[in-house]
């Protein structure tokens, strides 16, 4: 996706919720039950249930029921939907393993407040739905083996004040020949305005199945190529104390009250990051932001203050002119969030990205039960 543009074009992603699983540690868990009308009982069948953004999911029989085997102890999110009813997400921790049986009981019907619906032969939809598909796929090298199937399904407003909202009435396919994947997200909102886009909602990978080997090898070698640089690899290398090995250096705001000089100021005009370092922000290690969790399937990311990020395998916009390479700013409101060994985030605690990695969109992103190894 495009690299972002600073002060003209500062993207902004805030991951509500981004669970994954970290398969074949630990305890497993069986997930059962079954999926229902709330008002009639009634079974429903051939509902769709999974691990919220991941590939690991199945559908319910005929008597409604569904079973999803082999899950970690820890924290997941799991997501419920089917046609004509309103979308299930419901957080779960579990610290045994075992049989658990948990049902689900869905509203039938969409409830889209406040929507206004253009008509698919408007000029403006058309106008609006380019927006929406280049801000969803984003403009990397991926994103032109990406589409929008059912775009259909998209409820568009433009508000009075200049945001451009969406919302879908079922499942938005997305079909990513990139990556190999189709992938269905339920968007319980979507906001874009002034270059700053917000989305979020239900998120479920399918694997396609490749014509031949030579297609198999280049999806891989292609989520491979979305993987370095991510999210889900920088927070594997802090874990294993590994980030520079893994291609980037970390800096942590200094807390105001331990600052040497209150403003940094710039040099004939340029913002050196050299000026910065023990002064504003300290260069820290992956094993110093790590700390253990309660269940051996968890980690804790902990920073009280923002995190600095620079990928030192990309050029990019940067703040600082003697480091040109590809930024990312992490703030933690909460101070910390909950994440997997492997570095799947399972409790974001409302963390946002802004820069670079903030810039990451469909065409680019993995399941978060995808390997690397």
């Amino acid at each position: 996706m495009k690299f972002l543009r600073f002060v003209t074009c500062y993207l902004i992603l805030v991951l509500t919720i981004w669970s994954g699983p970290l398969m074949g540690q630990g305890q497993q868990v069986t997930l059962t039950g079954t999926v229902t009308d709330i008002k009639t009982g009634a079974p429903l069948p051939f509902a769709n249930v999974y691990i919220n953004n991941s590939s690991i999911g199945t559908t319910t029989n005929e008597a409604g029921h569904y079973r999803l085997d082999k899950l970690p102890i820890g924290s997941i999110e799991v997501a419920v939907s089917f046609l004509g009813y309103t979308s299930i997400k419901q957080a779960l921790r579990f610290e045994t393993g075992g049989i658990k049986n948990i049902p689900f009981k869905m509203h039938e019907g969409m409830e889209l407040q406040g929507v206004t619906i253009y008509s698919k032969k408007s000029k403006n939809r058309e106008r609006y739905l380019k927006v929406i598909s280049r801000e969803l796929l984003g403009e990397s090298k991926f994103s032109k083996a990406c589409r929008l199937v059912n775009p259909e399904v998209l409820r568009i407003r433009m508000e009075d004040n200049g945001h451009l909202t969406a919302q879908t009435t079922s499942p938005l396919i997305i079909e990513n020949l990139a990556l190999g994947y189709m992938i269905y997200q339920d968007l319980d909102d979507f906001d874009f305005h002034e270059g700053k886009v917000y989305y979020g909602g239900n998120t479920r990978f399918e694997l396609l199945t490749p014509k031949n080997a030579e297609q198999k090898a280049d999806w891989r070698s292609n989520q491979v190529i979305a993987y370095q640089g991510s999210l889900k690899q920088l927070l594997r290398g802090m874990v294993s104390d590994s980030l520079r090995e893994y291609g980037f250096r970390v800096f942590q705001e200094i807390p105001e009250s331990l600052r040497i000089f209150s403003q940094v100021r710039a040099v004939n005009g340029q913002n050196l990051i050299r000026n910065h370092i023990n002064n504003r922000i300290l260069e820290v290690r992956g094993s110093q932001l790590i700390q253990d969790g309660e269940l051996p399937t968890e980690r804790l990311v902990v920073s009280q203050t923002k995190l600095e990020v620079f990928d030192t395998r990309q050029r990019g916009r940067s703040p600082y002119s003697d480091l040109p390479q590809a930024y990312t700013q992490i703030t933690l409101p909460k101070g910390y969030f909950v994440i997997t060994p492997a570095g799947w985030v399972v409790m974001p605690m409302g963390f946002e990205l802004a820069g670079h990695m903030g810039s990451d969109r469909f065409a680019n992103l993995l399941p978060a039960d995808w390997q690397a190894d």
